[in-house]
């Protein structure tokens, strides 16, 4: 089957060529690709070509402005891995040229790959979160017969960082514009792969095809154990990702602060916003240990040691619904046991592999160590194994993908 990727994940090595070309004092998890969401979809991508017969052509607009990244043209960069070829769309780094140019490219782009395609099997898989791309990818396509669906990480107007659109305040004209093209261009989508069920409510009125994907682990993780004997000594409980006061960061301090354990540390890696009042913190409790933000490999080599992972993000805000945190998906992997709040969007199944916060507070977050920290080094490490062979086994990569891929066809 041929493939039209839409999005802004570059190549791994762009990835990192990009993040050599950020403005000093800019938080990448401010502007750009973040490490996150460039891993959602290259494992995507990865598994979609597990099967030889499946081509990608991987169409790219970086995810670059003119305040946060230096050099004012970039240049198209066209890489080749196996059977996915990333070609990433060159643009002058201005506003509204910028925009402009590479909408016009991936309709060109769009249009050349399908005249390309004409009588072969072949799709269209889109990051739904590209909304100033899509209309223009919809038109190159309304002559010819290809299926189209989008992934949808998140309902725009529910991220943390942006304000309730449902609300009644008054937004500008321009909002107002592009909130209609979005959603216009929503609708001419043939499917849809949602994060949580209760995506559908929002996106899909008239019941079109869809799938839910809460998220998919790296099927290669297979090969890294995770060893008893080679955890960190005490009990360290560790957080890895966006730094945010909403993602409950503030709580998880403070509800740790209280677990009066000696032997207890809490290390977390990571940047944003909240990074700074971490760092303060950190200098006043000898058993908070901030290490910023560190590459994912050593993360990953990190979590392996860890007696927990938590994720402390609340339950009770409107946008949990809409949103499934990849480092829940991260940690299961990783074969150390989970300690997360009871999120609206996590299925069922998943509570028999996790540990469990019950209440959006701090003190709620104390009694959850306590509980989970007062079982044996054995016992946490059989639930952490436990999560790792669920997710290993149903929602790897390459289940994921043919899911998708079972949807275009």
């Amino acid at each position: 089957m041929e493939i039209l990727y839409v999005s802004s994940v570059p190549s791994p090595k762009e990835f990192d060529r990009i993040k050599e070309q950020v403005k000093e004092g800019v938080l990448l998890t401010t502007y750009g690709m973040n490490e996150s969401g460039f891993k959602f979809h290259t494992l995507i991508m990865n598994g979609m070509v597990a099967e030889q017969e499946n081509r990608i052509l991987s169409l790219v607009g970086r995810s670059v402005s003119r305040s946060t990244h230096k050099g004012l043209f970039w240049k198209k960069r066209v890489e080749k891995e196996g059977n996915i070829e990333h070609r990433h769309l060159g643009f002058i780094n201005f506003p509204g040229i910028k925009q402009l140019g590479i909408g016009l490219s991936f309709f060109f782009h769009t249009l050349a790959w399908q005249i390309r395609n004409r009588g072969k099997e072949k799709g269209i898989v889109m990051d739904a979160a590209y909304i100033t791309v899509l209309p223009f990818v919809l038109a190159a396509s309304k002559p010819f017969r290809c299926k189209k669906t989008a992934i949808y990480c998140d309902i725009y107007e529910y991220m943390a960082e942006v304000k309730d659109a449902r609300n009644n305040d008054e937004i500008s004209a321009v909002r107002k514009l592009a909130r209609k093209i979005t959603m216009n261009s929503y609708r001419q989508l043939d499917s849809y792969v949602f994060l949580t069920e209760q995506m559908n409510e929002v996106i899909n009125p008239t019941g079109k095809p869809y799938i839910v994907m809460e998220g998919l682990v790296d099927i290669h993780m297979k090969a890294k154990e995770n060893i008893l004997e080679e955890k960190a000594p005490g009990k360290v409980v560790m957080y890895a990702g966006a730094l945010r006061e909403a993602y409950g960061l503030k709580n998880l301090i403070e509800g740790f602060r209280a677990y009066e354990d000696p032997e207890a540390v809490l290390w977390i890696f990571g940047d944003g916003d909240y990074a700074e009042e971490i760092k303060r913190l950190a200098e006043e409790e000898p058993r908070l240990r901030f290490f910023g933000a560190v590459p994912l490999q050593r993360v990953v080599e990190e979590e392996l040691k860890a007696t927990v992972m938590v994720n402390p993000r609340p339950a009770d805000r409107e946008f949990t619904k809409y949103s499934f945190p990849s480092k829940n998906m991260e940690y299961m992997v990783s074969g150390t046991p989970i300690l997360t709040t009871r999120l609206p969007g996590m299925p069922q199944e998943y509570y028999d592999y996790i540990f469990t916060i019950d209440g959006a507070e701090a003190k709620d977050i104390t009694a959850a160590l306590g509980k989970a920290l007062g079982l044996s080094k054995e016992q946490l490490h059989q639930m952490g194994q436990k999560a790792k062979e669920f997710v290993l086994t149903k929602k790897n990569n390459k289940v994921q993908a043919e899911r998708i891929i079972s949807l275009l066809k």
